[in-house]
């Protein structure tokens, strides 16, 4: 179905499911997406592709008791008839139903398209895997992504459509001390490249060759490579639905939980951003949002439901994946660069080595990371790769210092990050 006629077939499924939903309020989230997943085999030039076009549906229903949700995959309008069914026969009592707000009624729906270029994509992968890869690694594979979304939400007469495009390259890389992962999102061709193979030639620089241990007496430099899971885990701590089931957080808003020059935002559309957005996926503004101010807690990424819990308003941060609830989620979350001086001498860690998970605990982030020992502002050699347990909200109290190089990294949720400098692992 196109979306003019999804649109078309949800206001009539609403129109005629409405005996059937006496007391209840119901809205349909509707789903169309494209998608296509290139492996490229480095060593014999070969690829696999998979293309995927789906057409899903989230209905819901509620009053000010109740609530329910039915969801699935649709061909026609009857499809979207039995969800909404569905959802009332599901309803269970709520004492959070998330208010409602109202939706454009204006009927021009931005266009949409799906063409995917199997041959573009395959030429793309080996290029990239030619020019940002260092001479003499071995690719264990690189994955060039792209999906294209248009969804839209329906209420009554009113509707909210919205259409995302994202494509990305993945590269796993073998070296002498583990394998490394980096990501970029392709816009304008090479000039993206170039930061991806930047990155890539200075992790397999500082995990190539002769090391030492580190020395724990000097401070540490974690790279925006190596910071950015840490950055992730601060913007899972200042979800809404986090502060909800972590009172003390909740009651910390307005306080100063961070050093003065820790401050995070997260903007609609931020020009190095990994999603571009005008309203959420419940109807809502995404606003640009200042979440620490200098070292004071400002608040949470919201909601309907989280912000209603707090008793806060919504702002404009509930996403969905596909046809799926609504949850608090960030857009373009960052640590705000400022280029503070580093010491003399620290210690320089550049490269982050694959482990199957960065944060095993909730709350606490664990890197294995590798990079080299700076005396005097010269690098004197290389550190082996060392273990790094950080507890999110302990180890950005003690930040000491904020770079001015800010990247985005598609391998940590979106979120961005500068330099950040913390305290000797001795102190």
């Amino acid at each position: 179905m196109t979306p003019d006629a999804l649109v078309a077939a949800a206001r009539a499924a609403l129109a005629e499911a409405r005996p059937e939903l006496v007391g209840l309020e119901a809205e349909l989230f509707l789903v169309r997406e494209g998608s296509l997943a290139l492996e490229h085999e480095a060593s014999s030039n070969t690829f696999a592709a998979r293309l995927g076009d789906t057409c899903s549906a989230m209905a819901r229903v509620w009053n000010t008791t109740v609530r329910g949700v039915a969801s699935g995959p649709i061909g026609d309008g009857a499809d979207l008839a039995r969800l909404l069914i569905q959802a009332s026969q599901r309803t269970a009592p709520s004492s959070s139903s998330p208010p409602t707000s109202p939706l454009p009624t204006d009927s021009r729906l931005p266009s949409w398209s799906w063409e995917p270029s199997v041959s573009q994509a395959r030429s793309d992968a080996a290029r990239i895997a030619r020019e940002c890869v260092p001479e003499g690694t071995v690719v264990q594979a690189l994955v060039l992504t792209r999906r294209s979304t248009w969804s839209a939400l329906v209420r009554g007469q009113g509707v909210l459509a919205q259409v995302e495009h994202r494509e990305e390259v993945f590269v796993r890389c073998e070296t002498p001390r583990g394998a490394v992962v980096d990501a970029v999102v392709l816009r304008a061709g090479q000039s993206e490249w170039a930061a991806l193979r930047e990155r890539l030639h200075a992790a397999v620089d500082a995990l190539s060759g002769p090391v030492r241990e580190a020395d724990p007496r000097l401070p540490r430099v974690l790279r925006p490579a190596v910071a950015a899971p840490l950055a992730a885990g601060l913007g899972w701590l200042l979800r809404g639905d986090v502060a909800v089931a972590t009172p003390a957080l909740a009651r910390a808003v307005g306080k100063k939980v961070f050093p003065s020059l820790l401050t995070v935002e997260d903007l609609p559309r931020h020009v190095e951003g990994m999603r571009h957005r005008d309203w959420d996926d419940e109807g809502r503004e995404a606003q640009a949002l200042r979440l620490v101010d200098e070292g004071r807690l400002v608040g949470f990424l919201h909601s309907q439901e989280s912000a209603a819990r707090l008793g806060v308003p919504p702002h404009g941060r509930g996403l969905r994946e596909g046809a799926t609830e609504a949850s608090a989620a960030a857009l373009n979350f960052f640590i705000a660069p400022r280029g503070d001086a580093l010491p003399a001498s620290y210690t320089e860690l550049v490269a982050r080595v694959e482990t199957f998970t960065t944060m095993p605990r909730p709350g606490r982030v664990s890197l294995i990371a590798g990079g080299w020992e700076v005396r005097d502002g010269r690098r004197v050699h290389r550190i082996a790769p060392m273990e790094l347990e950080l507890p999110v909200l302990e180890t950005f109290r003690s930040l000491r210092g904020v770079g001015d190089d800010l990247t985005f990294f598609p391998t940590a949720e979106g979120c961005g990050t500068p330099t950040l400098l913390l305290p000797p692992s001795r102190e």
